[in-house]
């Protein structure tokens, strides 16, 4: 029995109340999904004290909420209150500029009257992680946050840290809540398009996740070329904080991949801890200016030196792109701009090497409608990134998460998008070295569903990227389809508790 098929068969038992459990041969199935809610925590960032009211014209079993802490509600961050996938909507007569997560299990969340988003549509967010501004558009007396829990589109009491906040006060200054959401990013862009992970130096990928949140732990399970061992393997017990972008990536060429964080803030420092094959040593500071506040950082080898180097997208209206290169002991240069307008606000900028000449290049996926999903891409000259060129014009539609890397192991990276929904699909278009090509070529037809966060990495070493899927929420699975090279074979188990909810895994 193939996953695919089990999977949908365990679906159609769970809509029956019944629980199966199947015995598959040479693939492990995943167990049915849990309908649990997740542990829910306040929509307003950590340390903020807020006063809450339901009206009885609220929809839902809503709360309205606003700050009771001395700061000014408008213009303050809106934050997810579980991990999940965003979708942004509008309804200027209602609920005006809104954000909805869905976070598996029929379980969703709503954010309404934002002055704007801070995700792009589709976009897999982390607990605590921004999502939009405090506002009042639409039907709305004043900024608030108005916020639902539903369960299979039903409204539900707002449960916060597994506490009911019923029954409601009618009137706002009767009841508080002090926000403990603290897992996420509330500054930084975070566009996990891919970056490699292979810790130990040994030619196949690894997995990592970092805890942030009171803890900041990084722990690694190492790929045995047909699972990931160990579960409580720390690498390092103190980086990469609240509100930080986390990758990865070979930074001093010693063919080991390293950690780096990207503080963004006012701050705006780069640190790296290196890889001694079994650990990460001491984070050190490699740039003490680089992707201040929202702007999105990425990692690559832009000049083809070997190291990979970080680069900035302001993905704003100017669109700039900023390098650093590595030095091996540090990242050099503050203000060197490679490129004046890729990769605008709304899009999901990534890097890769897409022609196969050693030096990553610049792409972004515009997901948009199907009239308007677009792949872009500016090959890296070695000291910019020349003129923008469409590769693609109909791939990651939408909410789908895309990613990059090499499937097809010819030396050039592909481009991958994941649905992550009920249909679990994955498409794939390979680079001919001037574009990407297929459209509705599927390469495997069940593998991420909703909530669960997509990778790609050569797990087993052949030089072909496969994929992997942490399944977050309640199992904290992590399964893998290797590359045969045209297609990702069935999702096989291959780490049975890694990656909880609201951290980061790469």
């Amino acid at each position: 029995m193939s996953r695919r098929y089990g999977d949908r068969l365990r679906r159609s038992l769970v809509a029956l109340l019944l629980l199966a459990t199947a015995v598959l041969t040479g693939a492990l199935a995943r167990p049915v999904p849990a309908l649990a809610a997740p542990v829910f925590k306040a929509p307003f960032p950590c340390g903020q004290r807020w006063t809450y009211s339901h009206h009885s014209a609220e929809v839902r079993q809503a709360l309205d909420f606003v700050r009771a802490d001395g700061g000014t509600t408008g213009g303050t961050p809106q934050v997810a209150s579980a991990a999940g996938v965003a979708r942004r909507y509008s309804q200027p007569s209602g609920a005006g500029n809104y954000v909805v997560i869905d976070h598996g299990g029929g379980w969703t969340t709503y954010y309404f009257h934002l002055s704007s988003y801070s995700v792009p549509d589709g976009a897999y967010v982390q607990q605590g992680q921004q999502i939009g501004v405090t506002g009042s558009t639409g039907n709305s007396s004043g900024p608030h946050v108005h916020y639902e829990q539903l369960l299979n589109g039903v409204g539900q009491p707002i449960v916060i840290n597994g506490v009911s906040l019923a029954p409601y006060p009618g009137q706002y200054q009767q009841r508080f809540l002090v926000s403990d959401n603290c897992g996420g990013s509330t500054t930084g862009g975070r566009y996990l398009a891919g970056s490699p992970t292979d810790f130990t130096g040994d030619g196949r990928d690894d997995v990592v996740a970092f805890t942030q949140g009171a803890t900041n732990d990084v722990y690694v399970s190492s790929s045995t070329g047909s699972a990931f061992a160990g579960t409580s393997v720390k690498w390092h017990d103190f980086f990469g904080l609240n509100g930080e972008t986390l990758l990865s990536g070979d930074f001093d060429g010693d063919g080991r991949d390293d950690i780096v964080t990207f503080t963004h803030g006012s701050l705006a420092d780069v640190y790296v801890a290196l890889s001694t094959g079994t650990a990460f040593a001491g984070a050190t500071r490699w740039h003490d200016w680089f992707a201040p506040n929202a702007e999105v950082a990425a990692v690559g080898d832009v000049n083809g030196d070997g190291k990979d180097d970080i680069v900035a997208f302001t993905h704003d209206a100017a669109g700039d792109v900023y390098v650093a290169l590595s030095t091996g002991s540090s990242f050099a240069g503050t203000a060197v701009k490679w490129h004046e307008y890729f990769s605008i606000a709304g899009e999901y900028p990534a890097l890769g090497d897409v022609d196969g000449d050693g030096k990553a290049d610049l792409i972004t996926f515009t997901q948009g409608p199907a009239t308007a999903s677009d792949v872009i891409v500016a090959l890296s000259t070695g000291s910019s990134f020349g003129a923008s060129q469409k590769w693609h014009d109909l791939f990651a539609v939408g909410a789908e998460q895309p990613r990059v890397g090499d499937v097809n192991g010819d030396g050039k990276d592909d481009i991958v998008t994941f649905t992550c929904n009920a249909d679990a699909d994955v498409y794939a278009a390979i680079s001919t070295g001037t574009a990407f090509t297929g459209t509705t070529v599927k390469w495997n037809d069940f593998f991420c569903l909703t909530g669960e966060f997509p990778y790609l990495a050569d797990v087993d070493g052949d030089g072909r990227d496969d994929i992997v899927v942490f399944t977050k929420g309640n199992l904290n699975d992590v399964y893998v389809g290797l590359s045969t090279g045209t297609s990702f074979g069935p999702g096989v188990k291959w780490h049975d508790f890694f990656g909880l909810n609201g951290e980061t895994t790469l």
